[in-house]
């Protein structure tokens, strides 16, 4: 009998479960690990999830493992102890989504600006998570949900990058696929999209239609050759005929784009499909998958120096003016409003600071919050 995939799911929240119970329910038995901090939880979500896979006929293990990412030491431990082949992290200290819980005179003020000078909520716990990983040993491939756009640049100069990311540019695609496919009277299954993006603009265009202004490279493939759409055409209907959810419902696409990088990799098939932050990069890229290996799928046209400088340029809007040598530097408009409504100061962060900064943070949003 040929060896199961061990796959262990760090982060037992709503993405880190959906996409455990989907691994679970594939056609091929696996298992896995749900690592978190609280026991309780991590024991109903496994059981419900190992029931709901026996169900459905699938003999996959699902086995609960408290673990606290704040003890690098300990968590090494763990995953040399269960030597996993896959990594799957989704560990964040909150959400951004906890933003639109807000009211809309609290809300809007935050939303001014952008993703990036979150980045310590989403940094800390990979971090911790990849100091772990790098002490245990393991040769396990890390895929990350954590904004992988900007952690993985960060962390990529000191050797402690993941493997991969998962979401962002890959949530909107199937949707351009989908319009490009009717624009050209084809079946979705004949038409290829390339889209080079960063974050900001996977988030944007879905709710407004246009990238307002940041960069991105799309193009569009028929039967193998190239066909000219404009981007326009195909981004516009994301706000009508193809809107979809949003919010915790619409996490959905998300795991459907976690599960287009882990199945490949469990499987070893040939996939194309799009991921943030492959080998390190900035921002997002279609990449190929194939017995394991992540290539990046560029357009043929467009070099790796050219579509970085995409996503360089693209991450200008979603707040960060650059990221160097482990340190991000972010733009002065974004982490201004953070000074504003928090009075919460960080011009510039090296990533080895990241927990102190996401503690800090965490602790002006929840005084904000109870102003509010």
């Amino acid at each position: 009998m040929s060896k199961r995939t061990k796959i262990m799911v760090v982060g037992a929240g709503d993405i880190g479960t959906r996409v455990c119970h989907a691994l679970a329910q594939s056609a091929q038995p696996l298992d896995i690990v749900l690592a978190g901090r609280d026991d309780d939880r991590l024991t109903r979500e496994a059981n419900t999830t190992h029931f709901g896979a026996l169900a459905r006929g699938v003999r996959s293990t699902v086995t609960p493992l408290r673990v606290d990412l704040d003890d690098v030491d300990r968590t090494a431990e763990q995953i040399a102890d269960q030597r996993p082949d896959i990594v799957f992290a989704s560990a964040s200290v909150q959400s951004w989504r906890v933003l639109f819980t807000l009211a809309p005179a609290a809300f809007a003020p935050l939303y001014e600006a952008a993703y990036g000078p979150w980045l310590p909520f989403h940094l800390a716990p990979v971090v911790n998570l990849m100091q772990a990983v790098r002490a245990s040993g393991t040769d396990a491939v890390i895929v990350n949900a954590a904004y992988p756009d900007a952690v993985h640049p960060l962390l990529a100069d000191d050797g402690l990058s993941p493997h991969i990311g998962i979401g962002n540019v890959a949530n909107n695609v199937p949707a351009v696929r989908t319009i490009a496919a009717e624009r050209l009277g084809a079946d979705p299954a004949d038409v290829t999209v390339r889209l080079v993006a960063h974050h900001y603009v996977s988030h944007r265009i879905s709710r407004t239609g246009d990238s307002g202004g940041a960069p991105f490279h799309l193009t569009v493939w028929l039967h193998g050759e190239r066909v000219d759409l404009e981007p326009e055409s195909v981004f516009a209907p994301l706000l009508t005929t193809h809107r979809r959810l949003g919010g915790l419902p619409g996490q959905a696409m998300t795991v459907a784009s976690a599960l287009s990088v882990l199945e490949p990799l469990i499987t070893g098939s040939e996939v194309r499909t799009h991921a943030p932050g492959p080998d390190g990069l900035v921002g997002g890229y279609p990449v190929r998958l194939d017995s394991g290996r992540i290539e990046l799928d560029l357009d043929p046209e467009l070099s790796l120096q050219a579509a970085e400088e995409i996503n360089r340029v693209g991450q200008r809007y979603d707040g960060i003016a650059e990221i160097e040598n482990g340190w991000v530097t972010f733009e002065e408009r974004s982490a201004g409003v953070l000074s504003e409504q928090l009075g919460y100061e960080c011009s510039k962060l090296h990533w080895s600071e990241a927990a102190e900064r996401a503690t800090e943070l965490r602790r002006k949003f929840v005084e904000y919050q109870k102003r509010a």
